[in-house]
């Protein structure tokens, strides 16, 4: 197997400009097109916030001071929680905007229409600043909602990979006579199944409470 050559991930470098438009990723983009393919060389490594054995050991930390305040019921929802501590949110916050701005658009379209009812006594350059108004709040609102989803996937990512993590270092601490006892079939299925739920739960959790 081929060595893999470093490849530093752009987004580390980027402006905020490009991290907010995803222009860090124009020239994988571009390359693809091209060659028609990508090997695996030309992937970028990965950002140190989704290192494995970084997001890991957060979680086993907290894992185990949480089995240290409460031995005989420990909760890994807890040492979740002090692990993603607020992020999810503030990124339920920009949800929450954006929703507001998807509220506010058709308003402005109401508005607008006035402007074309006969006899309207609506100026031009009233009308103009609706239609200015109507697409700019567009443009506002489909920047947050990508950025907002693209850092709740971040993060969603991060915790599958923590539990991912968790159980793989369990299973290494587990003895001969344990691992006799569990198949591999059901590690292969809470890695596979029931680590990855934690995905489907911080993608739609803040809308619980953004639409309510």
């Amino acid at each position: 197997m081929t060595e893999r050559l470093p490849n530093p991930n752009p987004y580390l470098s980027a402006s905020k400009w490009s991290q907010l438009f995803y222009g860090w990723v124009s020239s994988l983009l571009t390359q693809s097109r091209k060659e028609g393919t990508l090997q695996i060389t030309d992937l970028y490594n990965l950002p140190p916030h989704l290192e494995s054995t970084i997001l890991t050991d957060k979680l086993e930390t907290n894992w185990f001071d949480e089995i240290k305040q409460n031995p005989e019921k420990p909760s890994l929802f807890r040492a979740t929680l002090r692990t993603m501590r607020w992020k999810p949110l503030l990124l339920g916050l920009l949800l929450l905007v954006n929703e507001l701005l998807n509220i506010a658009q058709p308003l402005l379209l109401i508005f607008l229409m006035d402007f074309f009812e006969p006899c309207s006594a609506m100026s031009a350059w009233r009308a103009w600043f609706l239609a200015i108004s109507t697409v700019f709040v567009a443009f506002v609102s489909s920047i947050i909602f990508n950025q907002s989803y693209y850092q709740i996937l971040s993060l969603a990512l991060q915790m599958r990979i923590a539990y991912t993590g968790l159980v793989f270092r369990k299973v290494l601490r587990l003895s001969s006579y344990s691992m006799n006892n569990i198949s591999s079939g059901k590690i292969t299925n809470i890695l596979s199944n029931d680590a990855s739920q934690i995905e489907t739960v911080l993608i739609f959790l803040n809308y619980l409470w953004v639409c309510w």
